[in-house]
């Protein structure tokens, strides 16, 4: 996070200071023209094993950042693009090289690949600009595309980064065939039953529903009291499509 708005700063006091963000034009900025230390260049490539590598070319300082160029998910190429400069500027002194593939990036259980897309979200997507423009939002999947649009961000991405600054009570659970991979929830949520790797996605929500069913639902659902005991909530969900099975449900507890 550290990291993340020292680079926010320069590209906003001393940079363009637009969004999305251009990371190209940060890292010849910001990067050569400073004493950040290193060298970094990007190569954009067809490359079978990875979405997104960081190496260093060896006994030397300079590293570069090669991207897929394959993704065919712009806005996932992208967060993958600030991922591994994540790892540039906060793990380069652990080891020469960092491999990210689609089991990394989503890998929430691995320090060193969550503080790369905290350092991500972080960078993509400033907290002054997200509570100035979409703090009065309710929590949902309409609400969570037209963050994504306005940073060129991925929704899971997207979330990840809302929940995380918003003083209501909300969630994000990630699943897939009816368990929960991985959530995230903002300070103020209560207990969620079904937060955990492993965790099956509770009975009676909209969830499991539409898992069943092979149908998401964007629109704001009542579903009672399936997340937590005490508190109500509505939730939303949708899939995603590219193949990876992976279904995103955003809970707003009430009451």
């Amino acid at each position: 996070m550290k990291e993340a708005n020292r680079l926010t700063r320069l590209w906003q006091d001393h940079g363009p200071n637009t969004y999305p963000l251009d990371i190209s034009k940060l890292i010849d900025g910001a990067l050569q023209n400073s004493d950040f230390g290193g060298e970094l260049k990007t190569k954009i490539g067809s490359y079978d094993s990875f979405e997104g590598c960081l190496v260093r070319t060896k006994n030397t300082d300079k590293w570069t950042i090669l991207l897929n160029s394959e993704i065919e998910n712009k806005r996932r190429q992208r967060f993958t693009y600030a991922h591994e400069l994540g790892h540039f500027m906060c793990h380069r002194g652990l080891r020469d090289r960092f491999e990210d593939s689609d089991d990394t990036l989503n890998d929430f259980r691995d320090k060193i690949e969550t503080e790369a897309n905290v350092f991500a979200s972080w960078l993509l997507m400033p907290a002054n600009l997200l509570r100035d423009e979409f703090s009065g939002i309710g929590w949902n999947t309409d609400s969570l595309c037209e963050i994504g649009n306005r940073f060129e961000c991925s929704l899971q991405a997207s979330a990840l980064r809302f929940v995380g600054l918003s003083s209501k009570p909300v969630a994000f659970i990630v699943s897939r065939d009816g368990m929960v991979v991985w959530g995230s929830k903002s300070k103020s949520a209560p207990y969620i039953s079904a937060f955990c790797f492993g965790d099956e996605l509770p009975k009676a929500s909209h969830a499991l529903t539409a898992h069943l069913n092979g149908e998401s639902c964007t629109l704001p659902q009542d579903s009672g009291f399936a997340w937590n005991e005490f508190r109500s909530a509505n939730e939303s969900q949708y899939f995603d499509y590219s193949g990876r099975g992976y279904q995103y449900t955003c809970i707003e507890f009430v009451g």
